[in-house]
């Protein structure tokens, strides 16, 4: 993909910032309240002793002697304090963090896979990326997303070979990323999407209409593209992938392209999307690294930076492969044809 971002030079940095300061407000007021109760109990102990202390405020006994210690009648000796060392043979180096301010700059964008494979790549960066991502945390350049339940989600057999399942969906194109005589008219842009299971390659392409007959003619477009064989090819219940629900007799234009390739098809479960689990989060990065930032006026200009962006996927380390890309691993399997 054709990139227009500023280099590092001509972007500003970004700065490294430890906590902001609306965070270190609220933490100080915090321990403020928690020192004045301190010296409440040692108050309280002082005059009626540690016992009758800790059975009125809760507190262990050990906690309101040590803090009998501490208090000098102000409840800033009662403030916890750092535990943090003061230096560690393995902290990043100041070199080492310019590097990441940098490059978080140009390429924070397009995710920490991509970062730390620039770090590696163009500055020897050595720390593992989990390093990587505790540093920008405490730079304060990301955040720890909220914690979600998980569900016990059943395990598929994973794909040895490519070609052996491929995964297709539609993706409608975000409205506010159209533009011109397109939007004036109403019309709507859609993406087609296919990815191989095994090597979790793409292939995508753009059209008006939401139709079976522009199924048909993305999966030409995919047989002659994709290098391996296609066993089977798995989708959801959608009308432009099958009739299943809305009729018994007439059959689907992608079913029969299908059945005469004698390609395998299989349909998730209704109101299961998790199934098609692979292209829905590519979709979803689409969406983060694509469409959140471009614009389309027609479908023309719709694939060509479709294509640039294909190519960029196609070429994006990946973290399941050891930050090998999906090209690189189609690479591996090449000899098997």
């Amino acid at each position: 993909m054709v990139s227009t971002t500023p280099t590092i030079h001509e972007r500003k940095r970004i700065p490294m910032k430890i906590v902001t300061q609306k965070d270190q407000r609220k933490q100080h007021t915090e321990e403020k309240k928690k020192a004045k109760a301190k010296v409440k109990v040692v108050l309280y102990a002082k005059k009626h002793g540690t016992a009758a202390a800790s059975i009125k405020y809760k507190e262990h006994p050990s906690n309101i002697k040590r803090w009998r210690n501490r208090c000098d009648g102000h409840w800033q000796s009662l403030l916890n304090k750092s535990r943090r060392p003061h230096s560690h043979p393995k902290q990043h180096t100041l070199l080492e963090e310019s590097w990441i301010s940098e490059v978080w700059a140009v390429c924070g964008y397009k995710g920490i896979d991509y970062a730390y494979a620039e770090l590696v790549r163009h500055y020897g960066y050595s720390r593992t990326l989990w390093g990587l991502y505790h540093a920008l945390r405490r730079f304060g350049l990301v955040r720890q997303p909220k914690k979600k339940g998980r569900r016990n989600y059943r395990q598929c057999t994973p794909c040895e070979i490519p070609g052996e399942k491929i995964q297709i969906d539609v993706k409608q194109v975000p409205s506010n990323c159209i533009r011109g005589e397109h939007r004036q008219n109403e019309k709507n842009l859609f993406q087609w999407t296919a990815i191989d299971e095994c090597t979790r390659t793409r292939f995508t392409y753009g059209y008006e209409e939401h139709t079976p007959e522009n199924s048909v003619d993305f999966l030409n477009r995919f047989l002659n593209w994709f290098p391996f064989e296609i066993h089977c090819i798995q989708t959801d219940n959608g009308t432009e992938f099958t009739y299943t629900f809305i009729s018994d007799t007439v059959k689907c234009p992608f079913e029969i392209k299908l059945a005469e390739l004698s390609i395998a098809h299989k349909l998730i479960k209704p109101r299961t999307p998790w199934h098609n689990g692979k292209v829905e989060r590519s979709h979803r990065m689409d969406q983060r690294y694509f469409y959140d930032w471009e614009s389309f006026r027609n479908t023309s200009e719709f694939n060509e930076k479709l294509s640039n962006w294909l190519d960029w996927t196609n070429h994006k380390p990946m973290r399941i492969f050891q930050g090998k890309s999906p090209a690189q691993k189609l690479e591996d399997y090449m000899w098997l044809i």
